[in-house]
């Protein structure tokens, strides 16, 4: 009797054991990761061969300042035919992500200028935008217009974002800044300039915070590109309609033979302390012109 209670017993474990091996187990991490290891990365499947690239990578010096564009004293930057991309506002979830797929098709590099409040609400979407090679500069906390603030709000606007971006960042950010609606007081100027950190204005307006069709965007920078034959082009991460023209407009920048210069720091920042601006409100949406300095 004990004998055949013990063969049913391993009977039973026996198809006990076949059973667990046919159990699929749902979201599972594989397992090098349960061991610890870091699954490996996807290999990119991207052939730059035959894309726009980029034709040269500028190390921009930052001590002293700098200022960069056509409302600022010409300075040497970039070749007749050379062109920056740039990008205002973000990071936005959606948006940044689209134009980052654009940009990594035609392996070419930007520099965004991020509002510090967007960027702490987005984490991930900035250290992506890092994270694939790209530039991150910074753009105020809020968006406000700086030339109705004081210097103490004016400093808690800049200080504020660069110092969330260095929190967040790996690589931290660049000493780069744009003004909101490019609007620049002498006095915070000379600010920037004393903290070593470079202003870019622009050359080439997309306009794509007025015009939200992705064929007037495209327009527009071609347009001012023929006018100009080179420059710093501004457009905004936080509109789909920005997002939906830049893969048209890359092919185009190559077969009318631009080349894009990737702008980078040659130094850090140094961060001061300050306290987050109390109001955070999002950039504006709405169309609004954007002011240049008169000189």
């Amino acid at each position: 009797m004990k004998k055949l209670l013990l063969a049913a017993a391993l009977m039973l474990a026996a198809a006990t054991a076949r059973a667990e091996d046919n159990v699929v187990k749902v979201n599972a991490p594989p397992e090098s990761a349960v061991a610890g290891e870091t699954a490996p990365a996807k290999a990119s499947t991207i052939d730059c061969a035959d894309t726009l690239g980029v034709s040269r990578v500028a190390e921009v010096d930052t001590a002293g300042g700098g200022e960069y564009g056509e409302q600022y004293p010409p300075k040497p930057l970039l070749e007749k035919g050379e062109v920056v991309l740039t990008f205002d506002d973000g990071p936005h979830p959606e948006f940044t992500r689209q134009i980052l797929d654009a940009l990594a098709a035609q392996c070419t590099k930007a520099t965004f200028f991020h509002v510090g409040r967007m960027l702490k609400e987005f984490p991930d979407v900035a250290r992506q935008v890092q994270a694939e090679g790209h530039t991150v500069g910074t753009h105020t906390h809020t968006h406000r217009n700086l030339g109705g603030a004081s210097m103490g709000q004016a400093e808690q606007q800049i200080e504020s974002a660069i110092n969330i971006a260095e929190a967040t960042l790996p690589n931290g950010v660049a000493p780069f800044f744009r003004f909101p609606y490019l609007s620049d007081p002498q006095r915070v100027r000379d600010y920037l300039a004393k903290r070593n950190i470079a202003v870019f204005g622009i050359d080439v307006d997309s306009f794509d915070w007025r015009w939200r069709k992705p064929e007037k965007v495209m327009h527009n920078v071609l347009s001012g590109l023929d006018k100009t034959g080179r420059g710093i082009i501004l457009f905004h991460d936080i509109h789909g309609s920005t997002a939906k023209a830049i893969p048209a407009l890359l092919a185009e920048l190559k077969a009318r033979g631009y080349k894009v210069v990737h702008l980078v720091p040659k130094s850090r920042i140094e961060t001061v302390a300050v306290a987050e601006p109390t109001a955070a409100p999002a950039p504006r949406r709405r169309a609004r012109r954007h002011r240049r300095s008169k000189r």
